[in-house]
């Protein structure tokens, strides 16, 4: 799959896709990103314009019924392909009668799209019936009847709509290139003369069979020769081109039955290399997938469902989203309580419920018993599922080092294999026949037991199932390269509010100060304060306000508010200068002199873990101080104890002061000596650039090279620093900037994630160490045989396209679920005794004077 990034007002994907194809590429458009950002590149009025218009789109033939089959729950949503409904439906069915078919297991749902005038819900379901007679499968119901219920599909801007995986109904003209799971026919006829030329070693009777070799090439040859043409065209030689010299040269030797076996084997391992990847592209390419075609938009005028394209989803608009349905775009729930599957976004299989107010994501399925109505809060271009696909499409383009370099080796080690080749061709040749032919068919078989495609075949497959793996679980790493990184880290630092706890603040203590306010007059001015601010603790203080019935004014707003990075905040507020923050902020600018008492209370607030913060006026002084408590993430601890137990340093960095950092920091087993506290934005950017030291390679060699940096955080004020880092890691409910800037994101936020993630990296590098040692040791052998004849073009080919296949299926073990459930099983098993660590080295000096009660507010 190839993703490219285009002007669609200049070239659109049709262009680019007969570009490709121009040059036998056999291109074919799988997503058209145009059509799903058509609400997003024009005006405001446009948008608003648009939902009268998108009510009366044209409308297609085909309608969408609802199938309720409760025996769908017994697979997993990865193995629906083996589910038999499928074939019962290709079986009966053509496709211009039923288009394309949706199974979801945990909604136990079957979607239907087809014509009514040649196909009825009613048949289908009768169908159903019969062809599934297992008691198993329980009470099969039409749930929705799209003729009846008037749920015409739209047409859409791409009418080629394909099925399920596998999915081989035939076109309406019955022809297809493919008999066998997408074997080609001509392959089919090449192997068949391939197996009759062999039959030639029988005995002298049947040597006449060795001809059959001839069609063997006839048949096979010709798409591999097209292929090489074209790499040739770009003064370039690879594996193609290698083979159809073999193939050629055989002939003209008259080695027919080697001809045949370079022709056919070859020809066949480029599907047996499609098989054997499958389930990597495959785990990515539902994901891809996953954003929605239509929605169902509720008429304001009527309340009647219309089915329009989700494309063309304005904002503000309600859909109704029943059982098995995707949510269309990110929105808010207005109506129905139900079930949904976020998995593909979050990974996480659990169901979670939604009540009227809380939003929902796009690409997530109801999964319940009753209809949601949501209201959208951003076209499908704008989701949150679309800037998942953009990740994962961003990663499938970034190849790392290791991929890099074996390209590299594979372009300078081709021609010289080539030269070799050429002189033992040619240069026997001039000591007599029988010589030149013995050697030219060394040369021959030299050329293809050198052939690197085993290599450059296996390792950007084993990456890609490295990032489908990940992907499938929530995290989406952005590229091979951030992959192998994951296997070298040796140190990884934290933020705190909102990583190592949950950034969910409660208010715990609010004590007014000097008596010249009230607590409600305090808590609205702390209020009007932090109104405008984005920070959680914000939130918190805002909440609390009104938890204890503070009404704001519409009329009262905080003017010249601003932000004071890494102090709190400052604004006006009636006529008067106020200042909400940490006792750095006021320190600086002398405002903190309260009596003892109150800083007796602050040292112990900061003690129990509390983040302590004040709030003063200019002229009066400090008016009001209070604490807040964040609560620590539950598999905080087990994720520290987990990385100490692998050697790898954990260190904490928080705004906060010393008493909430080393709270926390007790709780989740880190030593005071890994806990750095009180940091503004640029001290955290500082600290992490000097554990990196000197060294500006942030791409290590897959055989060693320096052990890495990885920065895990979730706001803006963490930007910095995960830019810095070799390794950002970002928590998917933090900030869209943090996101933005880090190499990894767990979408979850679940740090469990972090270790999986760590240790799939790891067993990349491995499995590509085991792929590049087995090959280079097959090599050997087959070139030692070579040198003592005991080698042929038959063994050769075998070789060369079994280790291909046998490296590819060790790539493609990391989808294995044995090699996943063996990865769950290191992390459930850690031990509770936590290793006592000492970091090395000179530690980093804090820049500002620490003090217990310090508040980091941005």
């Amino acid at each position: 799959m190839v993703y490219i990034d285009h002007d669609p007002t200049i070239i659109t994907a049709e262009l680019l896709a007969a570009a490709l194809n121009e040059q036998r590429f056999g291109a074919e458009i799988e997503t058209d990103g145009a059509s799903s950002s058509l609400t997003t590149n024009g005006d405001d009025a446009t948008q608003t314009s648009s939902f009268e218009s998108i009510m009366n789109l044209p409308r297609s033939k085909f309608v969408e019924s609802t199938f309720v089959i409760p025996g769908l729950v017994t697979y997993t949503q990865d193995k629906m392909d083996t589910c038999p409904i499928g074939k019962v439906l290709r079986q009966n069915f053509f496709k211009h009668h039923l288009r394309t078919f949706h199974l979801h297991a945990q909604s136990q749902t079957l979607k239907v799209e087809h014509d009514p005038s040649l196909l009825t819900a009613e048949r289908i379901y009768s169908t159903l019936v019969s062809g599934l007679k297992d008691d198993a499968w329980g009470r099969i119901e039409l749930a929705h009847d799209g003729a009846t219920e008037g749920l015409t599909l739209p047409v859409l801007s791409n009418e080629r709509r394909d099925g399920n995986e596998g999915d081989d109904f035939l076109d309406e003209g019955g022809r297809r290139l493919y008999c066998f799971r997408g074997l080609k026919v001509n392959i089919l006829l090449s192997g068949l003369c391939w197996i009759l030329s062999l039959l030639s070693y029988v005995g002298d009777s049947w040597r006449f069979l060795q001809y059959a070799g001839i069609g063997a090439v006839f048949f096979g040859l010709p798409p591999v020769a097209m292929k090489a043409y074209l790499t040739m065209r770009r003064c370039q030689f690879d594996a193609n081109c290698m083979m159809v010299t073999a193939a050629l040269g055989s002939l003209a030797l008259g080695e027919y039955d080697e001809a045949a076996s370079v022709s056919f084997l070859f020809s066949i391992s480029e599907w047996l290399e499609a098989r054997a990847t499958k389930k990597a592209r495959r785990a990515l390419g539902e994901i891809v997938s996953l954003r929605p075609d239509y929605a169902n938009v509720i008429d304001p005028a009527t309340g009647d469902i219309v089915i329009i394209p989700a494309s063309n989803l304005p904002v503000g608009c309600r859909v109704s989203v029943r059982t098995g349905d995707k949510v269309p775009a990110d929105g808010v729930v207005v109506e129905g309580t139900s079930s949904v599957d976020e998995s593909s976004l979050t990974g996480e299989a659990r169901p979670v419920e939604k009540h009227p107010g809380e939003e929902v994501s796009s690409g997530s399925i109801n999964v319940g018993s009753s209809q949601l109505v949501i209201r959208t809060s951003s076209t499908v271009g704008d989701s949150a599922l679309s800037r998942l696909i953009e990740l994962i499409e961003e990663a499938q383009a970034n190849a790392s080092e290791t991929e890099k370099l074996v390209d590299a080796f594979a372009k300078k080690y081709t021609p010289f294999v080539l030269v070799i080749a050429f002189c033992l061709c040619t240069v026997p040749w001039f000591f007599g026949e029988e010589v030149g032919r013995y050697w030219s068919l060394n040369g021959l078989i030299f050329i293809i037991i050198a052939c690197p495609c085993a290599l450059t075949i296996s390792t950007p497959v084993t990456y890609s199932a490295g990032l489908a793996a990940t992907a499938k679980r929530g995290i989406i790493i952005k590229g091979g390269s951030r992959l192998e990184c994951l296997g070298h880290v040796k140190t990884v630092v934290f933020d705190k509010t909102g990583t190592l706890t949950t950034g969910r603040f409660s208010l715990s203590h609010l004590e007014a100060v000097g008596g010249s306010k009230s607590r409600k007059e305090i808590l609205r001015l702390l209020a009007i304060m932090e109104a405008p601010s984005s920070h959680p603790l914000s939130a918190c203080l805002v909440s609390a306000a009104k938890d204890e019935g503070v009404v704001l004014s519409e009329t009262v707003c905080a003017l010249q508010h601003t932000i004071l990075k890494g102090e709190g905040v400052t604004a006006t507020v009636d006529d008067e200068r106020v200042y909400v923050g940490n006792a750095r902020l006021f320190r600086r600018i002398g405002m903190y002199n309260i009596p003892q008492q109150y800083t007796d209370w602050a040292a112990e607030w900061s003690d129990e873990g509390g983040t302590v913060g004040y709030i003063g006026i200019e002229g009066l002084g400090i008016i009001g101080m209070y604490c807040v408590k964040d609560t620590i993430r539950e598999e905080a601890p087990t994720v520290v104890s987990t990385l100490h137990q692998s050697d790898v340093e954990v260190i904490m960095l928080t705004g906060d002061g010393q008493g909430a950092a080393r709270a926390v920091g007790t709780q989740i087993g880190l030593d005071e000596s890994c806990i750095q506290c009180q940091l503004l934005p640029e001290d955290k950017l500082h600290y992490v650039s000097s554990l990196k030291g000197s060294s500006t390679d942030r791409h290590p060699s897959l055989y060693g090279g320096k052990k890495l940096i990885l920065m895990v955080g979730d706001g803006v004020n963490d930007a910095p620093a995960l830019t810095v880092a070799d390794i950002g890691v970002a928590m998917g409910e933090g900030a869209a900037l943090a996101v933005e800037m880090s190499d990894v994101t767990l979408m979850d936020s679940n740090l469990t994630k972090l270790l999986f993630s760590m240790d799939i990296g790891a067993k990349v590098i491995t499995t590509v160490k085991e792929n590049i040692a087995f090959s280079i040791v097959v090599n050997l052998i087959a070139i030692v045989l070579t040198c003592f004849g005991k080698m042929t073009l038959l063994w050769a080919i075998v070789s060369d396209v079994g280790t291909m296949l046998l490296v590819t299926l060790n790539g493609m073990k990391l989808l294995s679920p044995s090699t996943i459930a063996a990865i769950e099983r290191k992390q459930d098993g850690i031990l509770s005794v936590r290793t006592e660590r000492k970091k090395d080295g000179e530690r980093y000096e804090n820049l500002n004077e620490v003090g217990s009660g310090d508040l980091e507010l941005v």
